[in-house]
């Protein structure tokens, strides 16, 4: 049998965290601490995703700073809409 390599071990991580993410959105406890569990993975997959998959390492470090600040603002972001969805609502709406 062949051993896992190091980027099918990122890969089966991934999934196992996408999987627990599902679970976890399915529990219906919905409030703050779900809210950092689920900011939090974001910002663990996507930091594997970038430094695994995408060779950032071998990128301009302006590059590698855009991308890490993307995969840290996405978090921010689903934070943010948890706790002040309505001035999001009220910010984002044309009319």
């Amino acid at each position: 049998m062949n051993r896992l390599g190091h980027a099918e071990k990122i890969w089966l991580l991934l999934l196992a965290l996408t999987l627990a993410g599902a679970w976890l959105a399915e529990t219906g406890h919905a409030g703050w601490p779900l809210t950092f569990v689920v900011a939090g993975l974001i910002a663990f997959k996507g930091r594997l995703v970038i430094d695994h998959y995408m060779a950032i390492t071998a990128a301009h470090p302006r590059i590698r700073r855009i991308l890490h600040g993307f995969v840290t603002l996405v978090p921010l972001l689903v934070i943010f809409s948890h706790g002040w969805g309505d001035v999001l609502r009220r910010l984002t709406t044309l009319h």
